[in-house]
Order: structure tokens, then sequence, then C-alpha cells
């Protein structure tokens, strides 16, 4: 099977036409039945893989799916470009239970109902190879925990569904309550590992890149559920069970939104499940960060939404606005605020803030971490073979109705992550980040395994020698000289630099926003104040004078917010299925 088999099957789905039902799950097929699906003449059980297919089509796809902006501007760390952008009014006004941003529940609950359709139908179907069916059902139940892990993340316990399949006007769906967060978790962990040994074995390392940051792998499996991504995913769910939000040092939480008491061995847990995966010695940091960017199949990628092939319109999107290329003027949707400018620590590793790091003021951007300067677009920084001018009247931030619109940076920067090293091309290299109906979005890479095996053991023993390990090959890989951490920091110490590392290293990529409710310090990032830019004049003589402004000042209840709420609609439709708090 080739490594572009998920792309290819999706040609199937036209076989169906889904129609949608608001509570919990999604009616089956109104034109072809499922006698066809389940066709009990087709050895290769063709019909019953698109099925499957269709199931990974429901897994997150990143990028612009949040009102086409990314999750990150909803974080602290970015802003839309755009003023009248929808997700200005989650910035400035949070979200509730009619106005809610995120249609998680209505997306996993349909992907959860299909699953269990698979799961009750998929024998019928007479398989030539009796390995694929084993195969093919494993996947599934490792999607189907996936998708509730989405949800736990996000809501707390959820009901779970367990293998039926529910009609849309079964009496029962109307009548679900919420499982606790600890029978949530205890379910997807039982699911994953009942099908961790009946997955298609994981591919080498060898076969994920040739490790030199150039070439994609030849994985040919790529994008299929694998030992490999159930045990990732169960080290995700084992993380999000140990963290403060679900496993607090003081006030017993609800039922549904945490265990009753604190309990240090879950984080000792979650540790043991990432060192699982780190000594399996099948992924490995890749020495290029670019690469990232422009492979599907590399030695990082541990679990990714396989989809479309390389394009370049991200780099029209995200570009600054006074860049043309190919007739298209960009869009620089994504301004980043100051304050993720301001994480970034100087290549020395010291943060900006430490008197000894060597931080100019007035020349903010010269001896960065480099990974600054691969997420970020800042004034002066080559690219397509110009400078960036993000100054007052310059080309990037002309304050003129003639570009773009009149949209422009909000910030004094623009987003460049997932973008190719194209600073001295003349075009845009094509990569794999770009909207569309399949995109390929990497879920869980290496890099993610380091850092949550450093924050779990950190938070269970404190800063062991593994614990430096793990962070110092981050931090090696950045560029950062020296970039081994200073010895003998406390737990508390180690814990504000491996969420920072976690905050560079994962800008962008959707886990911001969620990391900061489950260490429950979102009030404290972007609760309590505003969110800043840069302004910035040039003089006469060419230098330039640099000022902070602020941009926004976010709402944040932590009441409540720290959970999403449940749509009203679900709660009208279902009284049982109970409100988050003070929603």
């Amino acid at each position: 099977m080739k490594k572009l088999v998920i792309n290819t099957i999706l040609t199937f789905l036209l076989i169906s036409s889904i129609s949608c039902k608001k509570v919990l799950e999604d009616h089956p097929l109104n034109i072809t039945t499922e006698d066809y699906i389940w066709d009990k003449t087709d050895a290769t059980g063709a019909y019953a893989q698109a099925w499957v297919i269709k199931i990974y089509s429901q897994l997150p796809t990143g990028y612009i799916r949040l009102n086409s902006m990314e999750l990150d501007c909803a974080s602290g760390d970015a802003v839309p470009s755009n003023r009248a952008n929808a997700v200005w009014n989650v910035i400035n006004g949070g979200y509730n239970a009619i106005s809610t941003f995120d249609d998680n529940w209505s997306n996993s609950y349909s992907a959860i109902r299909k699953a269990n359709i698979f799961l009750n139908n998929y024998q019928q179907v007479p398989w030539s190879d009796p390995t694929l069916p084993k195969w093919l059902a494993a996947e599934v139940r490792t999607m189907r925990a996936f998708f509730y892990y989405e949800m736990v993340k996000r809501f707390g316990g959820i009901p779970l569904l367990g293998e039926k399949v529910y009609g849309p006007n079964d009496p029962e769906l109307l009548q679900l309550k919420r499982n606790s967060f600890a029978e949530c978790i205890n379910y997807i962990l039982s699911e994953l590992d009942a099908v961790k040994d009946q997955l298609r074995p994981d591919a080498s390392l060898a076969s994920r890149g040739n490790g030199n940051g150039v070439a994609e792998g030849t994985d040919n499996d790529a994008g299929r559920m694998r030992p490999s991504i159930a045990l990732a995913i169960k080290a995700k769910v084992l993380l999000l069970a140990a963290s403060p939000l679900f496993n607090p040092s003081a006030t017993p939480s609800l039922d549904f939104t945490g265990y009753p008491t604190y309990d240090p061995q879950r984080w000792k847990n979650a540790a043991d499940a990432m060192k699982t995966i780190m000594d399996m010695n099948m992924f490995a940091l890749e020495p290029n960060r670019y690469i990232l960017n422009t492979t599907h199949v590399n030695k990082e990628f541990v679990f990714m939404r396989f989809g479309a092939s390389y394009q370049t319109t991200w780099g029209n999107l995200i570009s600054p606005v006074g860049y043309t290329v190919g007739n298209v003027v960009s869009s620089g949707i994504v301004s980043p605020t100051q304050e993720l400018v301001d994480a970034f620590p100087m290549a020395n590793g010291k943060a900006i803030s430490d008197p000894n790091s060597g931080y100019n003021a007035a020349n903010p951007y010269n001896s960065r971490d480099p990974r600054l300067a691969q997420t970020i677009f800042f004034n002066g920084t080559t690219w397509l073979r110009r400078a960036v001018q993000t100054y007052e009247g310059g080309l990037d931030k002309p304050n003129s109705s003639n570009v773009a619109g009149g949209i422009q940076t909000q910030t004094g920067y623009y987003q460049k992550k997932f973008l190719a090293q194209d600073d001295n091309n003349t075009a845009f290299t094509a990569t794999m980040y770009h909207p569309g109906v399949t995109p390929t979005f990497c879920i869980i890479r290496y890099a993610d395994i380091l850092l949550n095996y450093a924050e779990a053991q950190n938070e269970f023993s404190g800063p062991d020698a593994t614990v430096y390990s793990a962070v110092n090959a981050i931090r090696q890989r950045a560029g950062l000289n020296p970039f081994v951490l200073p010895t003998g920091l406390s737990k508390e110490q180690m814990r504000e630099v491996i969420r920072n590392e976690c905050r560079l290293e994962f800008a962008f990529e959707e886990r911001r926003f969620y990391d900061i409710r489950r260490w429950k310090i979102a009030k404290d990032v972007y609760g309590t104040g505003s969110l800043h830019g840069v302004n910035i004049i040039k003089n006469a003589d060419g230098s330039f004078t640099y000022s902070q402004t602020t941009v926004a000042t976010p709402f944040f209840n932590a009441s409540s917010m720290y959970l999403l709420p449940i749509a009203n609609s679900e709660i009208l439709a279902n009284p049982n299925i109970v409100q988050n708090p003070n929603y």
C-alpha cells in the first residue's frame, strides 16, 4: 500500500452522502445503503476501507480552522491581522454556551458513530486478506479513543457510547449522562492498551528519512494508525490526567472535570509512557526544523493527519502584505504578539530579561534564538531577497487601504511558521501547510514526547539527569549556544523552562491554547493584562526606534473558561448532559 493511500482512497468517499443530526451523532447513509458498504461479495473490502478513511478525514486539520485563523490567535501568542475577524470576539469576550467557537463535540461524536458502525459491520465483508480487517478494526478503535481524548481535554467528562450505534430517534440517545473524567480516561486507556498489538507494524527509523534533514522518508503506510501512535496518544492522555486542571493539589474538582484528589503517581505514569516511546528508537529530532514543513514523512513525525499534496498557498496567506508572488498579494493573516516574541531567549539561551543576556532594546532581534526567525517575520529579517519592513509606513505596514484591503499587521509582526527557508529565493517553496480539504497536519511529533517526558518526570521527581537531557536535546536542535541548561535548577525553575520551551517549539501548532488551560495558568497568561505589539519608527539616519503598543485586552473568566462550554443546543436536547460550571 503506497504512502499516499489515505489521500487516494478518499476518492471512494464519493459513494456516500452524510446528513447530520445535532445530538451527539450524525445519521448514517441516506443514499448508499449499508449493504453496499459492507458488500458481502467484495473480498477486497474497498468500500469498507473507504469508510475507515472517512473517519481518518475527521482528524484535526489545524492551521486555519478557527474562523480562517489558527487556534493560537486565541491563546495570547497572536491575533488576527483583520480586525473584522470573528476570533476577536473570542479574544475580547471569551466564549459561552450560546456563542461557542469549537465544533469538536459534533465532529468527534460523528466520527465515533462511524467507528461503531464499522466495528458492528466489518466482519460481514469476505476479506481475502485476514490481516487487513484486524488492522482496520484496531485503527478504528485507536481513532475512536483519540476522538474521546479530544473531547475530554475540552470538556472534562463526556458521555461514553461504548459499541452501540444509536439511531437518530433513539430515546436512549436523549437520556445519556456524562461519565466522570476518570471513567473517560480509564476507557480511553483500556481501548488503546487493547489494540496496540493489533495495529500494522511500525516503520523503521531508517524509513522515516535519511537523517540529513533533506529527503522525505519512504514509509509506505505513513498516516495509518500504528502501535507507536497508540502509545503516543496514551501518553498524552496520561499527561492530561496528571495536569493541574484535572489533578488539583488543593480543591477537589467536580466528578466530570477531574479526579477527587491529587495523585503524584499520575505524573509517573505519564513519564513512563513517554519513556516507552523514547526507548523504541523509532523517532528522532530532525536536525533541520524546516524539514518539518517540507516533508510528510520524516524522523520526527509520530502522528499526523496525512493529506493533500504540497502547495505554495500558505506563503501567500501568511507572508507580510508587501510581498507579491505569482501575481498574488500576500495576506499576512496572523499577527504574533510581543509576548511571544519576548519569550524567545537570546542565542546564548539566556532570557532577554537576564541582565547578562546581551539583549539590546535598540536592536531587539539581534543574536536571538534561531527559532524566532523561523517562526516570526520581524522588521529587518530577510524574506524573498528583501528586508521585511514593518516600521510605520514600510512596505509591510503601509497604513494604507490600498494594500490587502487595508489589512496589515496589528502587532508589527507576521507569522512565518510552516514556511520553507525562502529567505534568498524569489518565490515560495511548496510546503504541506495550506488550506484545503485534507491538509497534512502533525498532531504529535517527537519533540512533544521529549518535552512531555521532561514535564511529567520533573513534576514527579524533580529535575533529574533525564529531564535535563530531554530539554537540552530540544535546545541543542534549536541552535542555542550554549544549549545546556545551568545545573541546580529547582523543580519550579525547571517547570518554567519546560513550559517556555513548549511555547517556542510548538508555536502555532495548536498546543498553547490547551497547555495554558491544563496547567491552569490561562488567567495569568492573558486574563489579567493586555497583549502587545511593537511600534517602529524609521529615523532619518536609517536607525529605528521601538516602542510597545497595546493591541488587545483579552477576556478570561477563571470560574468557567478553563473548560469549554457544551453548546446550549445539546443541553436543550438532553438536559441529562449537565453543562460545565458557570456557563
